[in-house]
């Protein structure tokens, strides 16, 4: 296996550097930055032949350029840093600049020169904010964050993702149980994100992102992070594996000087305010706590040649949950009458205990003014009670354990007029979920408790081997080329005890007879066995950022992605299961052929070909007013737990039990006469070995052809330069198509009408059949506006805005569309999450004394959440809609309102050193950002009460909140 693994890793290699070496170098930006403009005289007449120096403040090490006829030059390939420039004509004249230049930017920087003597030229409309560069002329829609903004505005818990949300169209999910982000329409899926160049991409399952699954823990240490980037739109070809945002962030590295930090910070239960769900309810205020602390340190080993970085992050969290039911008094009366049980057993508050450990280490070489060799190790690890509270009971709770190791190896070399970087790498991502009660059966009283064991533990494990290789070359005037290609192969096992112990589902529904005197259906797992895969993907890029004037420049590139096994190409499916499936009638969505495979017809994708265009038009040539727009198309990938079903239920089989009280069928399922004996393990177990169809497991297919998920991107916007500020105005439109999706294959009237008929699966072993369908789509229409004064030491202030107005749509239901045919049968709607106005606004400046300000705040208008009408049962047609929260903030103009602020006093400690004080008070006017809103109605009169089985209650309080009651937070740092 492992000759294997090294044979394919050197073939595609072998293919990339084949296709590298066809075409002209290129060199990618996902960690580095690049500086272009022109040099002139003091008669404005361009200057050729003149030497661009760029000497780097922490190493000296020298980036060198050569002016063309016109006078312009390019910088490729810089690290994000300060930098020295010095421009030189042939008759020595000269100019020197201090800048600095943020990650993936292409900055513009103008310079001219003048005799030795003269008074100092600052250059000709150079966009500088202080020292730093700002990036005006680039299709691109980014949003840099810098350390300045890292280290000062307010925050929960060190996740640097929370700065993301200051791009427009990006949103932070701050749950206490699952933090990530979510872009556009498209799902959190379908981010990526990258550190030093290495992807963290979640080849498992949802997310988007490695550990951050269902996990309150941090992506990565914030204390190893120097900066990042935000692309929402028109990101350039070299970025893959993504349909809507990507964050690139760069890690720290060491310097000439030694420099280290140490940094503590904490809040608790005595710095909170109870929450008025807790207050309303009777609870007492919660336990909590969180405590955060952290070392770096980084400096030389040779000085101007080998640098060492290294850190530590720890973060213990204990944080309670209310076990609270939201069942109605009548569910709740049923439930205690047939359970014996009381539901004041399992009601109350509950301590989740998360601890987490963040482990960073870095070398850097630079042996010459042309090259550079990095090496780094990471490794996050964490352990997280979870997964309770509400209507879930403790003992249901499971323990969530993660762990993320990477590795890498950076080599960057620089020539006259190019630059190669090669990257290899290595990812380990274990996700590991144990139930705390392994030995209980799960019961499951629908609306009401979830008590017993959780009913599944299982160890996932990603394994990525990647080689990337990338070039620039700008020795064609007017012209930066870029290609470069990259090979993964992705080894993953999936070991699922699901089911261990049986799981019980009642429920109460007056229109098919149920109700809690017995369950409705049972699940156990009847099989265990290690399920494992291997694909190897290949992208390959070339772009040419294009200058046919001073002021035009035309972005053109083009992507293409493959992969060897993304849908388990060499599966066969079993006889039953293929004569199951040729059993059931074809339709429009269903050719069974086309899920029936033979280990040989399931053909790799070869269509993903993506070019991206982009062009940035400066008005008047003085980068003031700049005209910009671009249109792409993005391939993301179906993770393995979207197509996974298909091997994994035919190796560990499901079996459905399903039960009534007179042994009839249920919206076309057959059902068993509930008895007693069937209450334990044992006893289903009995009744799969005395019954051809009790027990049965779904089928799961895959399509043959399925396509992977593709985003197609449009946008166009102005950015104007207003006195200090930047101001920019962008319309977007975005669509997605081929999200992976389950729907039912058994359904009446030929496959158009109510769930099921099974009549011709069931004698073959099968309770139903769901089938694979590419046909989940989004549509999102948005207006961004950003207007930004970047935080400057010299002018002592900072101030961000960034507004959308967006309206984010989709069809279908996520990973399972059954209530009704076929995605689009389901309309469009808003998606879950959709947010009409959303406003964040941060901002720094510097106060008297050492003391400076900060804020961090978001306004939204309310996120959308899915309603389900159930009033004609569960046969499989429900019709969906979508509602938003009533607006409670700021006199009811809008619904969430979260205002951070942070005050910190800065104390010069033994002449460089500084002791930083911080106290940031979150969420200071204490809103009620309620979520968990009632999502779901039956409007079928309960013959037993008279009364409508299950009404839906205004959006004005939810069960839950989507961000903690006020708090304050103190943070102690000591810097050298």
């Amino acid at each position: 296996m492992r000759n294997q693994k090294s044979l394919r890793l050197l073939l595609a290699s072998a293919a990339i550097s084949a296709a590298s070496v066809a075409a002209v170098p290129a060199f990618a930006q996902t960690s580095t930055a690049a500086i272009r403009g022109q040099v002139t005289d003091a008669a404005g007449a361009p200057v050729a032949g003149a030497s661009v120096a760029a000497v780097s403040s922490d190493t000296n090490q020298t980036f060198r350029a050569t002016t063309d006829a016109s006078g312009n030059y390019a910088l490729n390939g810089l690290r994000p840093g300060s930098y020295q420039v010095t421009s030189t004509a042939t008759d020595g004249q000269t100019s020197t600049q201090l800048i600095t230049v943020a990650i993936g930017q292409t900055a513009s920087l103008d310079a001219t020169v003048e005799a030795p003597g003269a008074a100092p030229s600052t250059g000709k409309d150079i966009v500088v904010t202080g020292s730093r560069l700002t990036e005006t002329r680039t299709s691109e829609i980014a949003t840099n964050v810098s350390q300045a903004q890292i280290r000062a505005l307010p925050q929960t818990d060190r996740n640097f993702l929370s700065f993301a949300a200051l791009a427009p169209g990006v949103k932070y999910n701050d749950s206490e149980t699952d933090k990530g982000i979510q872009s556009g329409a498209s799902t959190a899926s379908q981010v990526n994100v990258f550190i030093d160049g290495v992807s963290l991409k979640n080849k498992i399952s949802e997310g988007g992102i490695a550990g951050q699954q269902n996990s309150r823990g941090n992506p990565f240490g914030q204390l190893a992070v120097q900066e990042f980037r935000v692309l929402t739109q028109n990101y350039k070809a070299e970025y893959e594996q993504a349909g809507s945002a990507i964050i690139t962030a760069v890690t720290k590295s060491g310097t000439n000087e030694f420099h280290g930090e140490v940094f503590g910070q904490y809040t608790g239960k005595g710095l909170s305010e109870t929450s008025f769900l807790d207050k309303r309810d009777g609870n007492p205020k919660p336990d909590f706590t969180r405590k955060q602390y952290g070392i770096a340190l980084g400096g030389p080993i040779i000085k101007d040649r080998l640098f060492f970085f290294g850190t530590y992050e720890g973060n213990d969290q204990n944080r309670a949950f209310n076990v609270k039911s939201s069942g109605s008094a009548d569910a709740v009366t049923e439930f205690e009458q047939v359970s014996g049980r009381r539901l004041r057993d399992f009601e109350g508050a509950f301590i989740s205990p998360f601890r987490g450990d963040f482990y960073f280490g870095k070398l850097t070489l630079t042996p010459d003014d042309r090259q550079t060799f990095d090496v780094s190790f990471s490794r996050r690890q964490e352990s997280d009670i979870q997964n309770f509270g509400g209507n879930v009971s403790f003992e249901n709770a499971e323990n969530k354990r993660n762990t993320v190791d990477t590795y890498l190896f950076k080599w960057a070399y620089k020539g006259d007029n190019f630059v190669n970087e090669f990257n290899a790498n290595y990812l380990e991502y274990t996700f590991n979920p144990s139930s705390i009660n392994p030995d209980l059966p799960t019961y499951d009283y629908d609306g009401v408790i979830v008590f017993g064991g959780k009913d599944s533990t299982r160890k996932q494990v990603q394994r990525g081997y990647t080689l990337r290789d990338d070039f620039t070359f700008s020795g064609i005037d007017g012209h930066t080329i870029k290609v470069g290609g990259r090979v993964e192969i992705t080894d993953l096992s999936f070991d699922n005890q699901t089911y261990v112990q049986p799981r019980y589902t009642f429920r109460r529904d007056p229109l098919t007879n149920l109700t809690f005197s017995f369950p409705s259906e049972a699940r156990l797992g009847l099989g265990s066995g290690l399920i494992q895969s291997s694909n190897t993907q290949i992208g390959l890029y070339a772009q040419d950022d294009w200058n046919l004037t001073n002021r035009l420049q035309l972005n053109l590139g083009v992507r293409w992605d493959y992969e060897t096994n993304a849908v388990n190409n060499d599966y066969v499916t079993p006889a039953s299961a293929a004569a199951a499936l040729r059993s059931l009638p074809t339709s429009s969505y269903f050719n069974p052929e086309n899920y029936i495979s033979t280990g040989s017809n399931r053909k790799p994708f070869a269509g993903a070909v993506a070019p991206r265009v982009g062009f940035s038009w400066d008005v008047k040539g003085d980068r003031s007013t700049v005209v910009f727009g671009g249109f792409g198309r993005y391939y993301d990938r179906n993770n393995f737990n979207n197509t996974g079903d298909e091997l994994s239920r035919a190796i560990n089989p499901i079996g459905i039990f399903r039960f009534s009280a007179d042994g009839l069928p249920r919206n076309g399922l057959s059902t068993i006469r509930w008895d007693p004996s069937y209450a334990t393990r044992d006893g289903l177990l009995a009744l799969r070995a005395s019954s051809a169809t009790a027990g049965a497991s779904e089928l799961f297919a895959v399509k043959n052809n399925a396509k992977p998920p593709v985003n197609d991107q449009i946008s166009l916007g102005v950015r104007q330069r207003i006195g200090v500020f930047e101001a920019s105005l962008t319309g977007s439109y975005q669509r997605g198509r081929n999200g992976y999706t389950n729907i039912y294959a058994t359904r009446n009237t030929n496959g158009l009408g109510t769930c099921c008929n099974v009549s011709t699966i069931e004698p073959l072993g099968y309770s139903n059949a769901l089938i694979g369908y590419d046909g989940l789509d989004s549509r999102y229409k948005a207006i961004f506006f950003t207007l930004d004064k970047n935080y400057t030491k010299a002018s002592g202030w900072g101030l961000n805005i960034a507004y959308t107005l967006s309206k984010g749509e989709q069809n279908g239901d996520g990973l399972f569309s059954l209530d009704n045919v076929t995605p689009d049968a389901y309309g469009w709607r808003p998606r879950t999450g959709d947010e009409r106005h959303r406003v964040v606004l941060s901002g720094l400046v510097d106060l008297p004394l050492g003391f400076q300000f900060a804020t961090l705040s978001t306004l939204g208008s309310g996120q959308a959440f899915r309603v389900i009408d159930g009033t004609n049962g569960t046969a499989g047609i429900s019709p969906f809609s979508a509602r938003y929260p009533q607006k409670n903030c700021i006199k009811g103009v809008f619904a969430f309102c979260e205002i951070n602020v942070t005050l910190s006093k800065k104390i010069p400690v033994l002449g460089k050193d500084t002791l930083e004080a911080a106290v940031d008070v979150l969420n200071v006017f204490n809103n009620n950002n309620f979520s968990g809103f009632d999502d779901a109605f039956n409007n079928t009169i309960n013959p037993a009460t008279g009364r409508v089985t299950d009404t839906l209650d205004p959006a004005r309080i939810g069960n839950s909140l989507l961000s903690l009651p006020r708090r304050i937070q103190f943070r102690l740092g000591y810097r050298f």
